[in-house]
């Protein structure tokens, strides 16, 4: 009965009952078109940044955990003493024994492979253009397993470089930037003084423009020469089976070896907080639309109970309880939460393919060929969750409302 009297009030004020739909359908809709396009920007910066630069790194640095200067001069292990400008010692920074500590890495589980890596600065010169940019000198055949720069390669192929004497694979921003091509010669100069002539073997892009502004992939001994590391390891590149498992994995080799050792969300902190920052705005404009919303309802509610006081107090007349008139408006802020949360999935469904369709060329951070679109089970299950409890949570100070009546006092005329 309490289920015929509520549909049959929403019924009565049709145009009331449409509007407050509206309201829940658009903030929806809003909720899921901006969630995906937000969550889908971070995850092709995400996926493409680790799946091109590697899930856990090793660094040729030691985790200074040992302060030789105070242990020299206080035998306490906790002085309050600080020592500034220390100077460095000079020496060649490198990774000790690198192919049996890849070995030991590959032996624990979860590594799918590890792979040795030399890097530093150069300066790329092509006609009367110059460039600055960093250098992986690497194994081809290694780093197409520790990472996806291999399907990466536009133009060329990223095993020319074990054909080609100094063979170099650059970023399409570099490329673009000094207006080269594949099979043309450029000048590497290192700041340690090493020179050469290399020939561009191939052009990746991986769609995350701090890579392809800044990188290129020369052969491991190649790279050594330029950068006058000759023999020398300073980081090695690991691939996972799960990538999510990183920072407990880098922090278990950094144990065994030593060695600073970054998982990849380390490596990109600063850019997963702007994400995370991201994520509180959306949530915050879509719970603001959400409670407009819920405004609407909570309104329409108020008036439908002024304008039925004598129907109320007929309820309860025959025998309705304050429960069951508290029922019958929270089950109208119900179906009109149903209603309105439903119609907005199908409807931010659809928005999120038309979005998604768009021929727009988006290049920042990361770059793609359309709106970056990302949708998930969780992100749909939320909305719906969202606007079921914003209008039911409007429906029940009406309700409540409605349930104090006193049929008496409203027979008399004292409403």
């Amino acid at each position: 009965m309490t289920w015929f009297i509520a549909l049959r009030y929403l019924l009565s004020h049709l145009r009331q009952t449409t509007v407050c739909i509206a309201g829940v359908t658009i903030s929806v809709v809003m909720y899921v078109a901006m969630s995906a396009m937000m969550q889908g920007f971070s995850d092709k910066f995400i996926i493409e940044t680790v799946e091109s630069s590697g899930h856990v790194t090793i660094y040729d640095e030691f985790r200074e955990t040992r302060t030789q200067i105070l242990e020299k001069y206080y035998k306490d292990t906790n002085p309050v003493v600080e020592v500034v400008g220390v100077k460095p010692k000079d020496k060649i920074r490198q990774i000790k024994n690198p192919g049996g500590l890849i070995a030991a890495i590959r032996r624990m589980p979860g590594v799918v492979e590890a792979a040795p890596l030399v890097q530093g600065d150069i300066t790329a010169t092509y006609g009367t253009k110059t460039y600055s940019m960093l250098v992986h000198g690497v194994d081809p055949e290694r780093e197409v397993r520790v990472t996806t720069i291999g399907t990466k390669v536009t133009k060329g192929a990223f095993d020319r470089l074990k054909k080609t004497a100094d063979g170099i694979v650059l970023g399409r921003g570099v490329a673009r930037t000094l207006g080269i091509n594949i099979d043309d010669s450029i000048t590497l100069t290192s700041p340690s003084g090493g020179k050469t002539v290399g020939k561009v073997v191939g052009i990746f892009d991986t769609g995350v423009t701090p890579v392809d502004y800044g990188r290129g992939y020369m052969l491991i001994n190649h790279a050594q020469t330029l950068l006058n590391k000759k023999n020398i390891i300073n980081e090695i590149v690991i691939r996972l089976d799960d990538y999510q498992k990183a920072r407990e994995v880098a922090t278990q080799i950094e144990a065994m070896c030593g060695y600073k050792t970054y998982s990849w969300q380390e490596a990109n902190e600063n850019f997963l907080k702007i994400f995370k920052v991201q994520a509180v705005i959306t949530n915050v404009i879509t719970g603001a639309l959400l409670i407009v919303a819920a405004f609407g309802v909570l309104n329409i509610l108020i008036m439908a109970v002024l304008e039925r006081v004598n129907d109320i107090a007929i309820l309860k007349s025959f025998g309705f309880s304050r429960g069951d008139i508290t029922l019958i408006y929270v089950l109208q802020g119900m179906v009109i939460g149903l209603i309105g949360a439903t119609t907005g999935l199908v409807i931010g469904k659809i928005t999120v393919e038309l979005l998604r369709a768009l021929p727009i060329q988006v290049e920042g951070l990361v770059r793609s060929e359309g709106l970056l679109m990302s949708e998930s089970r969780e992100m749909y299950l939320s909305a719906f969750i969202a606007a079921l409890v914003v209008t039911i949570g409007a429906s029940v100070y009406p309700a409540r409302r409605a349930a104090r009546y006193d049929p008496v006092e409203v027979i008399r005329g004292a409403h």
